[in-house]
């Protein structure tokens, strides 16, 4: 008894789950269907195809040959039907060549396509279609009529004088921008430069430590950095030299020297009464290293080169904390030329050495043979971004 219940019960399971996948089959067929219909529905695609029919007439007494983009006609006696691609159709081409004659090329005009508009009304899948076959255009004109310009043996020989005179032309356009492009064959040697740097920079990350090891401590918030000229990063001016090897090397040495200054921390006491916290941080880095500058690109008045430095960096790294008994404005004892005596002290004073490094990933100067502006893009000692005066002696 209890074997025929279970072979009903997975009879019945095997109905449903054939009747699951004969559903399932059905959607599928339905959204293939579906799809095929959306496809097909391009009415351009389907009516007019990826290529457009050009009818050409003109009074010619003798066969011509026609060269479009879908190829070449030849001996075609007028009026006569050409096709063309519709695959960048604006500003097509057709020539027409003939053994007595010389004819002007026809050049077509692109508009849009009737069909594509009506594709585009329902839903956008034809449209898309329409734009991938190049059914979307069409011709702006159809039909062209044509007269010989000139007789061949005329024709040629203003072509040929055309065309010498147009290689001359291009000649002298060429050796004008090789001119203007042209490097003088003497150049400064020396170089002198004065810049100001901005950004993260390598001596952000002993000072971080340090801050977040007393903020934490202390439960200290920065607070007023509205009102801070240099915030958290450092502020950074330097001087460098070059001397200029050849076009594409130069060496040199850079001094860099950087600031950052932090100050007004809110103090979050755990336990009353509430105390006055003055809290401070300053810290200074000075930079030495020797340079190496390539060159990549070089036109007269401008110029793009990247750089390399390692060297030595001093960071003198500074925090002060104190902590005072909270004094009421209104009170007598509050003198508001003293501060009363501190409860607590702590920070600290201390100087780092690192090796410094400086990678310059673009670098671009404009301006004249011996003055120049200059802007560079890099990580390191020198902070991200950089802009000074160049003066080259």
């Amino acid at each position: 008894m209890g074997e025929r219940m279970n072979s009903a019960m997975n009879h019945r399971r095997g109905g449903v789950l054939r009747k699951m996948l004969g559903k399932n089959r059905d959607s599928d067929s339905f959204l293939v269907l579906m799809l095929a219909a959306m496809l097909c529905s391009s009415c351009a695609t389907i009516i007019s195809g990826s290529t457009a029919q050009i009818q050409i007439d003109g009074n010619v007494d003798e066969p011509v040959t026609v060269v479009t983009s879908m190829g070449e006609y030849h001996d075609l006696s007028l009026p006569a039907t050409v096709k063309v691609r519709r695959r960048s159709l604006d500003g097509q081409h057709i020539q027409i060549n003939s053994e007595s004659y010389a004819f002007s090329d026809i050049i077509l005009r692109k508009s849009v396509n009737p069909w594509a508009v009506l594709d585009a009304v329902p839903y956008g899948i034809p449209l898309v279609v329409d734009l991938l076959t190049n059914a979307a255009s069409e011709p702006e004109q159809s039909r062209f009529f044509i007269t010989p310009d000139a007789p061949r043996a005329q024709a040629d020989s203003l072509h040929r004088a055309d065309s010498l005179r147009l290689v001359k032309e291009e000649e002298e356009q060429r050796q004008v921008r090789l001119r203007a492009r042209q490097l003088p064959k003497h150049y400064y040697r020396h170089e002198w430069r004065g810049c100001l740097g901005f950004g993260r920079c390598q001596a952000e990350h002993d000072r971080d430590r340090m801050l977040d090891s007393y903020m934490r401590r202390y439960e200290l918030e920065t607070s007023g950095e509205c009102f801070d000229i240099v915030g958290d990063a450092y502020l950074q001016a330097g001087v460098e030299y070059h001397y200029r090897l050849n076009r594409k090397w130069d060496i040199g040495v850079l001094a860099n020297w950087g600031i950052s200054r932090e100050g007004d921390y809110d103090y979050y006491p755990l336990s009353d009464p509430v105390d006055y916290v003055d809290a401070d941080e300053l810290c200074r880095f000075f930079v030495v290293a020797p340079s190496l500058r390539y060159t990549w690109y070089e036109i007269s008045g401008y110029r793009c080169y990247s750089r390399i430095a390692l060297g030595l960096l001093r960071h003198h790294l500074t925090f002060s904390y104190a902590r005072y008994p909270w004094v009421d404005n209104n009170s007598p004892d509050y003198v508001s030329r003293d501060k009363p005596e501190p409860l607590f002290i702590d920070g600290t004073d201390k100087i780092k050495w690192r090796m410094a490094y400086q990678l310059t990933a673009l670098g671009v100067s404009l301006g004249s043979d011996n003055f120049h502006l200059f802007g560079e893009l890099g990580y390191g000692s020198l902070g991200i971004v950089r802009v000074g005066l160049g003066i080259a002696l």
